[in-house]
Order: C-alpha cells, then structure tokens, then sequence
C-alpha cells in the first residue's frame, strides 16, 4: 500500500517536538513556500520503485542547493540560514510520515533508502562544492594550492544537515512505538554507509544509544542497531577504546542474544579472522540452522579468501603453513561439527566449504590431508568421501601403483589409500578397485615391514621412558612416532579387510601374519580389533573362535589362585555364574604370565591384553556360545577371575566380557543377572557404570520377564521392582550413569517392554530439571526421544496425557524453588512444551492406525480440575499458567456430546466453587470458553438439558472427581443455566451468529485438521501480541 506523504508530519509528531521547538517565524519568501509543494513529490516516486531514485536525489539536491542560498542577517551581525532550515524542516516532515509504518512494508523501506543515498548524495556534492569555492578564493588571493587544506573536512550544508537528521533519528530511537525505534535504528544503520567522518560529540551519542537499543527487547530493532554499530568501527586504530566497546558488544550479542535473526546480523558483522576463529567456531552449534550454514558459507569461506590473498605467491609445499586460514585443530573441530551434522543443507554447506579447502591446497590430496590431524580426526574420511563425490575426475586420476608410494607411507597417504579402497568397494568399481590394491603377498610383507619398525619403536621408547636422563622432548617425539605408525599399520590392515584372498599362498602368509601379530603381547590394543577383522575374514566363526582361544592359552598358562589379587571381600553368592560362586576357600586355575618371576604388573598387562582380546572376539562372532565347545573354558578361566580382580580396569574389562557372554548365551544370561545388580549396588565409576549397560541390553535382549522368572514375588511384582530400581538409577550422583539410565529406559520404553506412566514421568522431569543442566548427554538423547516416542502412537500421547498435570505442578515448584545460579525453562515453556508433544497432529500415521484427536480435551479436563484446588493469588501463578495454556489447545472438528458436557460441568464448576480474580487469568480463560463455544456452538446450545450421568459410563470420572470434593454434581448442573459461559453462549447466537456460522464454514473448507490456536498467520499474531499488551495493562492496573 503506497505511503502518503506530506509537507508535515503528523500532529503526533508536532506534539512530541512542541516542547523543544521554539516559536516560528512565518516564511514570506516565496522559494521557501514552494519547498512544501516542491519536495514531497520526490518522496512520493521514490517510495514506488528504486529505479527512479538517482533521478529524484538529483532533482532533490537542486532544490536543496538553491535553498542554501537564501540566507537572512541575525540581529548580531551572522548570517541565519533560513532556507536550510527550511529544507530540513520539509524533507523531516516527509521522513516522519514513514517511521510509524510496521516492518515489512517495501513502500517505507525504499523511503528509508532513498533518504540514505540523498545524504550520501548531497555530502559528496556539497563537499565538491566547498573545495571549488576554496580554490576560487585562493585563485583570486593569488595563494598558493595546499593539499592540507583539501583533506580538512569542510562544514557544508550537507554536513550541517547529516547531522540535525542523526540527532533527529536518535530522538525517535527511545519512542515507545517499535516501528518508530526501528525505523530509526534502519535509518541510521542505512546513513552510516554514506557517512565520511562524525565529530567525537555526534559519535559518542551514536555510540551510546545504539548500543543501549542493541539490548532493546524487538529482536528487529537490535538488528538494525548491531547492523549500525558496525559502521562505527574503525579498523585504524587496533587499541581504539570506542571500537573495542564496541566490538565486546558485538560478540555478547553474537554468543548470548535469543533471536536467531540477531545472532546472524552480529555474525555477518564479525571481521572473520584467526582472533575471532574461536567465536566462529562456536556458532556451529548455533541452533539456528541458518546461522549454521552462514558460518560454513560466509564467515568460514571469507576467512579462506582472506588467507589465500596472504598467501599469493609463496611456494607450494606439502609440509607448508596452513591453507585453510585456520590451525590443525581448529580444521578437525569444523570437519567434525560439519560432516556430523543432521540438517541436509547445513552439511551440504559443511561439504561445498571442504571443497573450496581443497581448491585452495591445489587440488592436491595429500596437501588437503596435511592440514588436518588424520590420525585424532574420526570425520576426515567423511570430508575426503564428499570431496571425491564433488569432484567425480579425481576417481580415475589417482593412483596407487608406484613402489615409491608405499614405500614411504606416511599417515597422511596411507589413510588415503585406505579410504580410496573402501569407496571403491562400496560403490563397486571393481576396475579401479583392482588397480588400486596391492598384491595379497605384497600386502602381507609391507605390513609385516611397517609392524617389525612399529615393534622396534615401540622398544626404544620403553629403553627411553626408563631412563632419568632422557628430556620429555624426546620422550614425547617417540611417543608421537609410534602413534603415527601405529595408524599406518592400522590403515594397511583396513585395506586387506578389503582384499580379494583368492591367491593361496598370499591368502596363508597374511593368515600366519595375522596370528603372530594377535600373538605379540608388544601388540598396540588399538590394532587388536583390526587384526582380528581379518582374521575373521580369513576363517569361519567356528575356527576363529578356536583359533583365538588357543592364542589366549598360549599368552597364559595355569596357575595357582593364591598368585592372584582377588578381591574376596566383594565377592558374595549373588555373584555367581552357572551356579558356581566366583569366590572359593579353594584355589582355582586360570591363567596367569609364563614367567614364573613375572611381576604383578606383568601379569594384570597379561590379562589385560587377554581380556581385551576375547572382548574383540565376543564382539564380532554372533549365536549361541554352546555351539563352541572351545570358549566354554575361559569362561571360569579368565573372564571369571577377572571379574573379581583388585584391578580397576582388569575388573570393568571381565564384566564387559561377561555382559558380551550374556547376550549370546540364555541360561548364562539368567544365572549372572544378579551379579551385574549387585556390581551396580556395590561398585563405582566405571565399573558400575558398565554394569549399569550391561542390565539393560540384558533386559533388552532377553526381555525383562525372563530375566525376573526366578524372582520368588511373581514376575509383576518382579516387573515393578526391577523397574523402580533402574528409574532410581536417574537420581544417581554421577552423571554418566545418569546418561546410561536414562538412555536404557528410553530404549525399554520404545521397543514397548516398559509401559509404565511413573516411567515417562520421571524421564520428563530429570531432562527439564536444572540438576541435569550440565548432563548434555542425558539431555540430547531425551531431546530425541521423547518427541519421537509421543509421536510414534497415540496411546503414547495419552500416557502423557495423564501424568501431565503432576508434571507441570512438580516442575513450577522446582522452578520456584531453584537456586539463583540454576537455569530452567518457566512453567508455560514447560507446559507448551507439554502439550506440543501430546499433539494429536504430530503422531506419524501407519496403515491401520487411528488417531486419537481428543488428547488435548483430556488435557483441558485435567487442567481445570486442578484449579479448582488452587488458590488465586499473585503469590501463586499456577492458575495463570494452566489458563494460558488452555487457549494453546487443539481442539478436534468433531467432539462427542459427553465431552463437551463434561467440559462445560467443570468450567461452571469452577466458577461457583473457586472464580478467578486476577484479570489476566480471567481473561486467558475466558478466550478459552469463547473458542471452545465457536467450536462447538450446537452442542453448547444444547447445554446440559437432558443428561444423565448414571447412565453414561463416560461421566464416571466426572462424578468420583466431585465426590473426592465433596460437591454435589446436580448443584454445578443447576447453576449451569446462571453461569457465564450460558450467558456468554446466549450473547454470541443472537450477536454474532451469522458471523460465527461464516468463520466455522470457512474454517472447515480450509482445513479438515483446523488448529483453533492464535498463532496460525500473522494477522493472529498481531491479536495475539495485543491480547497479552492488555493483559499486561489489566496487570498493572491490578497492582495499582
């Protein structure tokens, strides 16, 4: 709609500036009168479309000049510049009529514009003006030409005008009207782009009012003021006090600001360089998956831009600076938040920024991986995957057939052969897959060649690490050599994961490889699950797992059990397996280190290594332990012993084989699940915290009524206890075990073998509690699953449904209750979130499933039943909370008779027993019955004549609800002809009833799944935004 503009502002605006302005002289001048009708056409076309712009700045600029020249004499001699005061008094006016009009508006926005490129305009002019009217006069002086004189900045018109409109702008930044306070705010941010230089007072007042409405509470008017506070910084000047004010309010802004519109102003803002780099990265967790992208797509990519320019012309090198503007740490950290993200379009912008590091680095793979730590990275494979799927020709130009290559493996090339080799076996070019991989026989001695020197490294530091006199630089250089050739071995091993043993003899040198290497105890425990990937390859189940054993057996032999550290004082009946107590008076065998003078060190790194690898097999092999009568002797043999062992991490090591044993064996399963109770009871850190994980895959692996069959209570009463005891576990005081309880309870809850309502309770009160504040992990993985659980059926939503009333009024009190330095979401947030996961729209719909759409009316049912029992005060805002709610409600087309008379009984109850008398809450109930009156207008006129709530089973509820209080439920059926929401009924048909009919029919044609919600479209909004300013004036009202 195209904005009116006139001579003068509006007589708001006049009445605002009365008390500043001084009387006017009445202007006789005929060019000045003619300004009023001379300058508002311009601002009529310019607000019609840009094009037209440059023409009526031009024109306007005339006008404005020829203004500047009529002057008038002051009483004291000066000059009074009566026609730009003139000029600026007209062009204000017109601006004033635009500052009112709401954000959104294109005609208001090309007004803002055209007034910034006039300013612009006219300095430039003005300026060009004043210095040829300096070189006139020092031609006619016969001075000579000073340079100084030309970079002096001139007071000008423009000047002089730029500024009274600045100070003008800023007058309006304070008004109580947002649209003004935006307005203003984009009004400036626009002029600082056209703005030279601002004298030290005009900067400071700029300074400190934008930087005040960068706090202002319209996310849009800090936009504008972050977006302004920019062009007041000064890149001169590294120790300027004023820029760096400015910039720490940036960066607040950027890290603590609530509007994701704001965030993204303040990040585009930001100078990308390695001083921010940490802010930036931060920002990748943005929650805002716009910002997130603009990182990877503005400042990231701005940033490699910056450095390449820095880097022009120095030599390429693969062991060079970084390329990518950003160190090795910093690189992994982007490559890992990136690749690892879960929305498509921020990691198609992580991918497109990976690629632009790889144009930068040359397009050489090598010179790509050099500049990350590929041997900490877990996600580097999946930058270099994306990398080859943007770029398809690299596929066939790369090659791997030179000797030279692998003779010099470095971690760097052979991770990238290794990743190479698996995409082409995943996406099945078997022709470059031939091509790339080496010889099975060669394969198998380069890697016996890169183990012998890992073994020898290994050697030399364990000869260094004794001695005093070697410098920790040393120690650490060696350290950082075995790591990297520890990876090589292991990239090497994944390529013959990936080889074809068709050849014979390569098939049985990598066989014996293989074992000689599991066999070595000097063998790194971060290549034993490689090795045995292998292995399994190269064999069957069945003659892995015997193959293994016999390893295992030849690590250790037998010996007696005093030689042991067993911790006897811990060991008690419950912890047995196979019915076997693990603690004997008699000494047992198991195995022990071969060197009878080997230390007790010695041996606990014996069993461990043993340990771990049985671990690695259980892991890998699948069926019934029966079916291998070769594993059944270490069962008692090492995992047993181990369980009861001194040590730490011998003994966390046993109950994870134990647990991995469990899952595979039944019986065994059933007869050690008391031990793995007592372990959680008994022990602490991490072992509880595997014998924690080890009870819930039992239960989910062999269901709970199994695993509770020997329990003497019967197995409901079994059910409860085992399931009252792991929600205990949530109350833990160590956080992992909290995050392991949880994340099992959730698992249980969604395969459906826990269906407890106390259950789903205590899930949503431990993650909105703020004791789980700094439990991110228990936090993320409710995040997930409650929302999917609610929306996987409705019967889900409806366990919700009845705990919900309980949570709410547990979660205000804890919010109540909360310490200063706790954070919480406030009750309606918790209540909003609530009722959005009980939200019969969201539930996913699958064949044969019917959607239960009376969820939320349950909901309103439980709500007002709880106020009925709650006093109104300003003290107690419970009842606030539960009626705001009650107008967020889904409300279904189609509602049976019985639930809307049951709704209408307990809203006239609540008025005769308990009324309300805070007006905001009244008000916020009273919307509710309005809306609910709309919705289902017939039957509320048919009222309550009629019913009979003995013969109606759905009113059972109703009645045992007003017996508990001890009302008569025929007295709330009486009063219902004098309540309210009656009069209220009878006042809509006869006012509103053609009106009402209207909306109901075009709701229905719009939708078949209407939300009756307020914030549907922005017309709602709005409402919605004056209902709650009224309702915050009836407060206030109130509290006067």
């Amino acid at each position: 709609m195209p904005v009116a503009v006139a001579s003068r502002s509006s007589a708001n605006g006049r009445a605002a500036r009365e008390f500043v302005e001084k009387p006017r002289r009445e202007v006789t001048d005929p060019a000045l009168v003619a300004l009023h009708a001379s300058i508002p056409p311009h601002f009529q076309q310019a607000q019609h479309s840009l094009a037209n712009h440059r023409k009526n700045i031009v024109s306007l600029h005339r006008i404005h000049f020829k203004a500047s020249a009529i002057t008038e004499p002051a009483s004291d001699g000066r000059v009074r510049p009566i026609g730009e005061k003139a000029f600026n008094e007209v062009f204000i006016g017109c601006l004033d009529r635009v500052l009112p009009i709401k954000k959104g508006v294109p005609n208001a926005d090309r007004i803002c514009k055209f007034v910034a490129g006039y300013v612009a305009y006219a300095q430039e002019q003005f300026r060009l003006q004043a210095r040829a009217d300096k070189a006139a006069d020092r031609k006619a002086a016969r001075e000579p030409h000073d340079e100084d004189d030309d970079e002096e900045e001139e007071d000008t018109t423009a000047t002089r005008f730029t500024s009274l409109l600045l100070k003008h702008l800023l007058k309006g930044s304070v008004s109580k009207n947002k649209n003004v306070r935006l307005r203003c705010c984009g009004c400036i941010a626009l002029l600082m782009n056209g703005l030279e230089a601002l004298d030290e007072g005009l900067f400071q007042t700029l300074k400190a009012f934008l930087l005040q409405r960068a706090r202002d509470k319209e996310s849009s008017v800090r936009v504008q003021a972050v977006i302004a506070l920019t062009k007041l910084q000064t890149n001169d000047d590294e120790d300027d006090e004023d820029s760096e004010e400015i910039r720490q309010a940036l960066i607040e802004t950027l890290r603590f600001d609530p509007s994701a519109e704001v965030r993204r102003a303040a990040l585009f803002n930001l100078n990308p360089n390695r001083e921010n780099s940490s802010l930036l990265l931060e920002r990748l967790r943005d929650i805002d998956p716009i910002n997130r992208r603009c990182v990877y797509l503005g400042s990231l990519s701005m940033l490699l831009k910056t450095h390449a320019k820095a880097l022009e012309g120095a030599a390429s090198s693969r062991a060079g600076p970084s390329r990518l503007g950003l160190d090795i740490d910093s690189a992994g950290e982007v490559v890992r938040i990136g690749m690892g993200e879960r929305e498509p379009s921020v990691k198609r912008a992580a991918q497109k920024l990976v690629t632009a590091w790889f144009d930068a680095c040359g397009g050489d793979l090598v010179v790509f991986l050099n500049q990350f730590d590929v041997v900490a990275s877990k996600h580097i494979e999946s930058a270099l995957i994306s990398i080859l799927e943007a770029r398809p020709a690299l596929v066939a130009q790369v090659s791997f057939d030179a000797d030279e290559f692998w003779a010099n493996l470095s971690p760097s090339t052979a991770f990238l052969a290794r990743v190479f080799v698996d995409y082409f076996k995943r996406t099945k070019n078997d022709r470059r897959l031939e091509e790339c991989l080496p010889v099975v026989t060669a394969l198998a001695f380069r890697i016996e060649k890169e183990y012998g020197e890992l073994v020898q490294l290994i050697k030399q530091y364990n000869i260094l690490a004794k001695s005093a006199l070697v410098p920790e630089d040393e120690t650490e250089i060696a350290l950082f050599t075995i790591r990297n050739k520890t990876f090589v071995v292991s990239q090497l091993l994944g390529i013959g994961l990936a080889s074809d043993y068709g050849d014979e003899a390569g098939r049985n040198k990598m066989f014996i490889l293989i074992r000689e290497m599991i066999s070595d105890i000097e063998l790194p425990e971060d290549l034993v699950p490689a090795s045995l990937d292998v292995l399994f390859k190269l064999t069957t189940q069945k003659d892995f797992m015997r193959i293994i054993v016999e390893i295992v057996l030849d690590l250790g032999v037998e010996d007696e059990a005093e030689a042991l550290d067993y911790d006897e004082s811990e060991v008690d009946d419950t912890m047995s397996i196979d019915g076997t107590p693990l603690a004997r008076k008699k000494p047992r065998k198991s195995i022990r280190s071969k060197e009878s003078s080997a230390t007790t060190q010695d041996a606990l790194a014996t069993e461990h290594r043993c340990l771990t690898i049985v671990r690695a097999m259980l892991e890998r092999v699948v069926g019934a332990l029966q079916e291998n009568t070769a594993f059944h002797g270490l069962i008692p043999q090492l995992i047993a012993p181990a369980v009861r062992s001194k040590d730490a991490h011998v003994r966390e090591l046993g109950l994870v084989c134990l647990g991995l044993c469990c899952l595979l064996d039944r019986k065994l399963a059933l007869d050690s699940f008391p031990l793995f109770l007592d372990q959680v009871q008994r022990a602490d850190g991490q072992i509880k915290l595997r014998a924690v994980q080890a009870v819930f895959d039992l239960l989910i692996n062999h269901t709970i009524p199994y695993l509770c069959s020997r329990n003497p209570a019967g197995e409901d009463m079994a059910k409860r206890q085992i399931i009252s005891y792991l929600l205990s576990l949530l109350e833990d005081e160590d956080p992992a075990i909290q995050s392991a309880a949880c994340e099992g309870m959730a698992k249980l809850m969604l395969t459906g073998m826990v269906d407890d309502d106390e259950a789903l309770k205590s899930l949503v009160l431990i993650y909105m509690s703020p004791e789980t504040m700094e439990n991110q992990e228990l936090r993320q993985c409710l995040s997930y699953f409650l929302p999917v659980y609610c929306g996987s059926s409705s019967r889900n939503q409806r366990r919700l449904q009845r705990v919900f009333v309980s949570v709410l009024q547990v979660l205000t009190e804890v919010y109540e209750e909360k310490e200063e330095d706790q954070e919480m979401v406030t009750p309606t947030q918790v209540g909003m979130q609530l009722l959005d996961w009980t939200d019969p729209e969201k539930v996913m719909m699958r064949p044969g499933q019917v959607r239960d759409e009376t969820v939320h009316v349950d909901v309103a049912i439980e709500l007002i039943k709880a106020m009925y029992t709650i006093q109104d005060t300003k003290e107690c805002k419970d009842r606030k909370v539960m009626c705001q709610l009650l107008g967020k409600l889904f409300l279904p087309e189609e509602l049976g008779d019985a639930k809307v008379q049951e709704v209408l009984i307990l809203l006239t109850g609540l008025h005769e027993l308990n009324p309300l008398t805070d007006t905001v809450t009244k008000n916020a109930l009273g919307r509710f019955e309005t809306a609910f009156i709309k919705a289902y207008a017939a039957q509320v006129e048919a009222g309550l004549d009629g019913i009979d709530l003995d013969a109606t089973p759905a009113f059972d509820d109703l009645k045992c609800f007003f017996a508990e209080i001890r009302v008569d439920i025929a007295d709330i059926i009486e009063a219902y002809a004098h309540s309210p929401i009656k009069l209220s009924s009878k006042t809509g048909r006869k006012s509103t009833s053609k009106g009402a009919a209207s909306a109901r029919s075009s709701e229905a044609a719009s939708s078949k799944k209407s939300r009756k919600r307020r914030n549907d479209s922005d017309e709602e909004e709005e409402e919605e935004d004056g209902e709650e300013e009224q309702d915050e004036e009836d407060e206030e009202a109130d509290d006067e």
